[in-house]
């Protein structure tokens, strides 16, 4: 009886200790600090197995209630791991790339081979005796998504809010360089950014002037469920004409077209003054 209790403390405390981890992978884009391109990957292929890694929960609870069915529940399990996996693949390799890729499949594979002998055991075992395998099954995907659905709008509002603060000092010393010179600056590429975000997601400022006014832009991270597809630019413009483009040459539009598409589909007000937010699809 002691050691069941133990077993069961031993793997209540490693799902705890997992559900706690995949939240803060989750809300890291949007947590302060210096930019880390990893981020946002990670946090996405944390959402996307909280998604996806639904199909692994009634698995489980199929597993809890006839436990006489455990072997045959667990290959089914490992294949829609398997699935998954894929599935995770394929994110990390359209977020980062091919290597990302090629990495998530390869801890798969040593997942695999650390899960095939406990799969040996499994079918010699007395399926009727406690197991906790299914627990992970149904708990780790629902923790995954609930943290997702719990956080994402709060973490979201206040990323941008401090980005946006952020931006203050890099307005105002350009406000300072027009009013010394007349005009705004024609252009602020730089080795080394001396004016930073601080929001781990979110790279940098960019700094496009545009007659006599400029826009000054940033990409917000989003979370996965929150408009599906949708990448968001949060665009500043001192006399609130906002520009912000979808593609580089929309910029060189032939001599009849006055106005360029941008290639949003929506907009709307960030609740700070000038600044406004763009979804593109």
């Amino acid at each position: 009886m002691e050691t069941t209790a133990r077993t069961v403390a031993t793997h209540g405390a490693l799902i705890v200790g997992i559900a706690a981890l995949l939240a803060f992978s989750t809300v890291y884009p949007f947590l302060p600090g210096r930019y880390d391109r990893l981020a946002v990957p990670l946090s996405t292929m944390v959402q996307v197995f909280g998604v996806v890694g639904l199909a692994l929960v009634p698995v489980g609870l199929l597993w809890l209630i006839v436990p006489r069915y455990g072997f045959p529940l667990a290959l089914l399990a490992t294949a829609i791991g398997t699935g998954v996996a894929l599935i995770l693949a394929l994110f990390a390799a359209l977020s980062v790339g091919n290597a990302l890729g090629v990495l998530t499949l390869a801890t798969w594979v040593y997942i695999l081979a650390r899960l095939l002998p406990r799969l040996k055991h499994l079918r010699r075992a007395d399926n009727r005796r406690f197991g906790p395998a299914p627990f992970y099954l149904v708990l780790l995907p629902t923790l995954a998504l609930g943290s997702q659905l719990a956080i994402a709008a709060p973490a979201a509002r206040w990323s941008r809010d401090r980005a946006i603060a952020n931006a203050g000092e890099f307005i105002a010393d350009i406000e300072q360089y027009h009013t010394r010179h007349g005009r705004y600056p024609a252009a602020l590429q730089a080795q080394n950014r001396d004016y930073d975000p601080d929001v781990i997601g979110v790279e940098q400022y960019l700094y496009v002037p545009r007659a006599d006014s400029y826009n000054l832009s940033f990409e917000q991270p989003r979370f996965l469920l929150d408009r599906f597809g949708t990448r968001e630019w949060v665009v500043y413009n001192p006399r609130d004409e906002h520009r912000v483009y979808s593609h580089t040459a929309w910029l060189l539009p032939p001599p009849d077209v006055l106005e360029p598409s941008q290639g949003w589909y929506a907009s709307g007000e960030t609740g700070h003054l000038h600044w406004r937010y763009f979804w593109f699809d």
